[in-house]
C-alpha cells in the first residue's frame, strides 16, 4: 500500500483522456483526470496500485459486460495478470478504473447528452476521491461492489442479461413461420416449432410433444403473452409471432438499455410515492416501498411522448376544467368547429379571448370534461398531469400509449383517496358530494407525494422471469445509439 507513483502537474502529456506529468520529488500520486463533467474539477492524488489490488481491478474491468458495458472500453491492453505494473500502467489501469465508476454509477450519457423530454438525469459523480480513499483503506473489492444501483429492479435485469447471453451462446431461438392462428385444438405443422420456442425462455415448457395445440400449450402461451403485454387470450397470431420472433439479440439491447435508466435514479427512492412506467402503460402507489395499488394508464403517444421526470403531487383537483393546449385546439378543435358549427358548444368549451392573440378554449368541468373528474397536479416544465378520463375504453387495450402527452388513469378515484388518506376534510363521503356537483375544487395534499415518471421496456417480474415491452417511443435504440453501443442508424 505504501508504493506510489509520481505525477505531478507539470508540462502535462495527453494520453487519450488522461493527463499525465513528469516526475516530481513530491510524494508519489497519480494524477487522474476527471470523468467527464465540466467544469473539470482540481487532480486528486490517488495512490497506485497494490500487485493485489491491481489483480482485484482488472477482474471487475474485464467483468463490466456483466453490467451491460463494454470491458474494452475500461481495460488497458498488455497488462499483466500478476498485477504487477509499470508506472504507465498503473496510470491507464486507474483511468480506466475511474471511467468504470463514472459509468456504472450515473451511466455513460454526457449531461449534454439527455434530450429534452429525458428529465430523469443523475446526479454528476467524480469518483476519483472514493477510489483513492478505498486504495488507501484497502477497501477496493466492497468500494467496486458499492457502485452499480441498489434497486431489485437493476438486479433483475442484471441476472435477465446472463441468462439471455446464455440462450444467445446456444443459438438463440429460432422464428416460428407466419399463417394462421394457432389455438386450443389447432392441428398445425408449426405447433412443434412454437413448442421448442416457447420452451427457450420457460423452463416449464417440454420443447417436444403433441403436434395438437393443447391445454399445457395454451397455458404457456399466456405466459409469454403476458410477459410481452400482449392480450392474453392463448391465441397465437401473426401478433404475438411478432413478439416471439424477435431476436435474442433484441432482447439483450433492451436490458442494457434499462439498466442504463437505472443508473439515473436517486441512490434511493421515497418510500411513499407514485410511479408510472409509460413503456408498459401501468402506475403503481408505493407506501413503505412497497406496492400497494396498481392500474393501468394511458401514456402519451409516440409523437407526443409523456416526458420522463421527478416531481411532487401537491394537490387533486376534483371537477377540473381542462384548459386546452394551443396545439390540440388548433390541430383538432378549431378544424372540428369549421366543419360542424356548434361542435365546441355541444362539448361543453367556451372560447375566452385573449388580447393581441389566438383565443383559446376551456372545457367545462363535468362527466364530458377530457380531464374527467380527478386531475392530480405537480410542477414540471411540460404541463403534464395524471387524470381521469371519460373515455374508459383505451384501458381495455393492451398498446396504451394513446395520449397528447398526460397520463390518463384506469382508477383515479382509488388514488385520490389514498393520497387525501388522513385529510378529515376529504372523507370518501366528501368527495362523493363534491362529485355531485361540477364545482372544481383543489384538496391540496397534507403530505405532498413524489412522483417518478420513468420509461422501462425491459424488467424482471414477480415470477422470476423477464418482461418486454415494445419500446413504443423508440428511445431504448436512441439511448443505444447516443451510448455507443449502437452506430446511428442501427435498428434495435
Amino acid at each position: 500500500m505504501g508504493r506510489c507513483l509520481a505525477l505531478a502537474a507539470l508540462a502535462p502529456l495527453a494520453l487519450g483522456n488522461l493527463a499525465m506529468a513528469q516526475p516530481a520529488a513530491a510524494p508519489p500520486v497519480l494524477a487522474i483526470p476527471a470523468a467527464p463533467v465540466a467544469p473539470a474539477p482540481p487532480p486528486v492524488e490517488i495512490p497506485a496500485l497494490t500487485p493485489a489490488q491491481a489483480q482485484v481491478a482488472l477482474k471487475a474491468l474485464r467483468a463490466a459486460d456483466l453490467h451491460g458495458l463494454q470491458p474494452k472500453a475500461y481495460v488497458p491492453d498488455g497488462l499483466p495478470d500478476d498485477g504487477t505494473l509499470t508506472p504507465a500502467q498503473q496510470t491507464a489501469l486507474a483511468a480506466g478504473l475511474v471511467r468504470y465508476a463514472h459509468d456504472v454509477r450515473i451511466g455513460r450519457m454526457d449531461p449534454g447528452q439527455f434530450p429534452e423530454l429525458w428529465q430523469v438525469r443523475p446526479a454528476a459523480y467524480d469518483p476519483r476521491p472514493d477510489l483513492a480513499a478505498a486504495l488507501t483503506e484497502g477497501r477496493l473489492q466492497p468500494w467496486l461492489d458499492s457502485l452499480a444501483p441498489r434497486y431489485s429492479g437493476y438486479a433483475a435485469l442484471k441476472r435477465g442479461l446472463v441468462r439471455y447471453r446464455e440462450i444467445a451462446g446456444k443459438g438463440g431461438w429460432k422464428t416460428v413461420a407466419e399463417g394462421p392462428k394457432m389455438e386450443l385444438g389447432s392441428k398445425d405443422p408449426r405447433v412443434a416449432a412454437l413448442r421448442a420456442r416457447l420452451a427457450v425462455e420457460d423452463s416449464a415448457v417440454t420443447a417436444t410433444g403433441a403436434a395438437t395445440f393443447d391445454k399445457p400449450l395454451e397455458e404457456a402461451v399466456i405466459r409469454a403473452q403476458r410477459r410481452y403485454g400482449l392480450k392474453p387470450d392463448g391465441v397465437v397470431g401473426n401478433g404475438t409471432l411478432a413478439y416471439l420472433n424477435q431476436p435474442v439479440g433484441q432482447r439483450i439491447l433492451q436490458i442494457v438499455a434499462n439498466m442504463e435508466r437505472w443508473r439515473w435514479m436517486p441512490a434511493t427512492m421515497p418510500a411513499t410515492r407514485v410511479q408510472v412506467n409509460t413503456g408498459a402503460a401501468i402506475v403503481t402507489l408505493f407506501r413503505d416501498d412497497k406496492p400497494i395499488m396498481s392500474m393501468k394508464a394511458v401514456s402519451g403517444r409516440p409523437g407526443d411522448e409523456t416526458p420522463m421526470l421527478v416531481s411532487t403531487i401537491h394537490s387533486v383537483v376534483i371537477n377540473p376544467p381542462w384548459n386546452v393546449p394551443a396545439g390540440i385546439a388548433q390541430r383538432e378543435l378549431w378544424p372540428k368547429e369549421k366543419a360542424n358549427p356548434g361542435y365546441l358548444a355541444k362539448h361543453g368549451y367556451r372560447i375566452i379571448p385573449v388580447q393581441g392573440g389566438q383565443p383559446r378554449l376551456q372545457q367545462a368541468s363535468g362527466d364530458q370534461s377530457a380531464l374527467g373528474r380527478f386531475k392530480f397536479d405537480f410542477d414540471n416544465p411540460f404541463a403534464v398531469y395524471l387524470h381521469d378520463t371519460p373515455s374508459k375504453g383505451g384501458f381495455d387495450l393492451y398498446s396504451r400509449q394513446a395520449s397528447h402527452g398526460c397520463v390518463r388513469l384506469e382508477r383515479p378515484r382509488a388514488l385520490a383517496e389514498a393520497l387525501l388518506n388522513g385529510d378529515a376534510t376529504w372523507t370518501s363521503e366528501a368527495i362523493d358530494k363534491q362529485l355531485e356537483g361540477d364545482k372544481t375544487v383543489r384538496a391540496k395534499l397534507s403530505e405532498q407525494v413524489p412522483v417518478y415518471i420513468l420509461y422501462w421496456t425491459a424488467f424482471g417480474g414477480s415470477d422470476g422471469q423477464m418482461n418486454f415491452r415494445s419500446d413504443p417511443y423508440n428511445w431504448d435504440r436512441e439511448l443505444l445509439q447516443r451510448t455507443g453501443v449502437l452506430a446511428s442508424g442501427t435498428k434495435v
